[in-house]
């Protein structure tokens, strides 16, 4: 019951932060830079409001994967985030201004990278379509409260939990004011098929997701996932998709290396489960499994997972070199095998490893993230802080990287840029008062030219037009 207080805490915070931006007036649109605002807003409680698997590698993929359909849909009014709930629930769903959900439920139901890339194309037509924003526009009544219920009430998945939200949040009654239409689902079904044909994927994908799930929701003993509660009538969308299939050009589409979509949905499963089932279960599997299979070493390699979960770094050793001989052409490997090295103590193995990952995949902030570690571990502080640095181009709104820099800038005695990260850590940590407690301290440090200085100084003008303080 733990993240049900952080459900109920950020729906407080909510009627607080948000109240100013959605309007009661009827004829006031809710425009872009309104939701602009509200999704930075939202943005701010995320972390406190949901179980996040906030590990550098699972944001890198998810948010590649997402960049990669954004590239073929046009210019943006909005900077999407990509995040994975730890939430056994089968159910994925968009927020306001591009805050893009799944739940780990969800991608342990797929089979395929194109299955994913299918879900996150429709939420993506969701958002640029401006579906919300649409429903928002017309029922105005609805007001910061209550839209923060019931996009809990979708994240929490269904059930009488979600129903005690929705009602606690005065949003009994309204949700389907917010659902989606029939015709908002077609629409984005037709722009996630457009964008997958355009990354020369299949979009057959999308009719395997939405029939296994229709399968669970027939056979199940009557359980509906709650991504069929909130995107309906999955048979009328299989229906038209399959249309669009049949009267578009027939093309061979791309192969797609399954590898990487495989090791993310590996990781999401180590890191949502507890390790000792993990292990009891995948050691009954491998019996039945041929020695030498792609499925064999994928067991293996969450084995290796889940025995580092448990600290038992021999095995974890000894089950990723399984995996390892039979992917030798993939270099994430070496950056896992170097996260158990560090974790094991063995610092320069781990450094060893990490910098050949980054050699062959240049972009890899996986292994870049635990590089930084390996040097502040063995004294390295400025090779750690350039790095981290490094990574925040890539990753700016990652807080265990600000974090991490708030650290060793202090171990250097660099005390104001330690308040200026940890000013940032606790923004994306959602606690702004703690935010606006450590930016004041590094503005009162930070020498008149820094550009540190002017953006603390803006961080906390932020803070006060979003706290309402004067």
């Amino acid at each position: 019951m733990k993240y049900v207080t952080k459900f109920i805490l950020v729906l407080f915070l909510s009627a607080t932060f948000l109240h100013p931006i959605y309007r009661v007036n009827p004829a006031m649109a809710f425009t872009v830079g309104e939701e602009r605002e509200v999704g930075e807003q939202l943005l701010t409680m995320v972390r406190r409001g949901f179980n996040l698997l906030d590990e550098p590698d699972i944001i890198q993929y998810i948010n590649k994967l997402g960049q990669e359909t954004l590239a073929v849909a046009g210019s943006q009014y909005f900077d999407y985030h990509f995040f994975v709930i730890n939430n056994k629930e089968l159910n994925a769903f968009a927020a306001p201004s591009g805050l893009i959900f799944f739940h780990s439920g969800l991608i342990e139901s797929l089979d395929s990278e194109g299955e994913l890339v299918g879900v996150m194309a429709h939420e993506i037509g969701h958002v640029v379509s401006r579906h919300l924003a649409g429903r928002i526009n017309k029922y105005a009544k609805i007001n910061a409260a209550s839209m923060l219920g019931l996009l809990l009430g979708i994240a929490l998945g269904g059930g009488p939990l979600t129903e005690a939200v929705i009602a606690g949040s005065a949003a009994a009654g309204q949700s389907a004011a917010l659902s989606f239409s029939r015709m908002d689902e077609e629409e984005s079904d037709r722009l996630a098929f457009k964008w997958m044909q355009e990354q020369d994927r299949d979009p057959s994908a999308m009719v395997d997701m939405l029939h296994e799930l229709h399968t669970m929701n027939r056979y199940r003993m009557g359980y509906v996932p709650p991504y069929l509660l909130t995107h309906p009538g999955p048979g009328v969308r299989m229906s038209y998709i399959q249309d669009l299939i049949l009267f578009s050009e027939k093309k061979p589409y791309e192969t797609v290396d399954e590898f990487p979509f495989r090791r993310f949905k590996s990781r999401v499963l180590s890191l949502t489960k507890e390790p000792m089932q993990l292990i009891f279960y995948y050691q009954n599997l491998l019996v039945s499994m041929a020695p030498n299979s792609e499925a064999a070493a994928m067991a293996h390699y969450v084995l290796s997972q889940a025995y580092l979960a448990a600290a038992d770094y021999g095995n974890a050793e000894q089950s990723l070199r399984k995996t390892m001989a039979f992917f030798p052409d993939k270099p994430v490997l070496k950056a896992d095998m170097g996260v158990i090295y560090l974790k094991s103590g063995r610092l320069n193995e781990a450094r060893d490893l990490f910098q050949e990952t980054i050699r062959a995949e240049r972009n890899n902030g996986y292994a870049a993230f635990h590089l930084a570690q390996a040097f502040e571990k063995t004294g390295k502080l400025q090779k750690a802080i350039e790095l981290y640095e490094e990574l925040l181009v890539v990753m700016p709104d990652y807080s265990k990287l600000y974090y991490q820099l708030a650290n060793v800038q202090a171990k250097s005695d660099r005390q104001a840029e330690g308040f200026y990260y940890y000013g940032y850590y606790y923004w994306y940590e959602g606690d702004l008062m703690s935010a606006k407690n450590h930016f004041s301290k590094s503005v009162a440090l930070l020498p008149p030219e820094s550009r540190k200085k002017a953006d603390a100084e803006n961080m906390l003008r932020k803070i006060a037009r979003f706290t309402k303080e004067k």
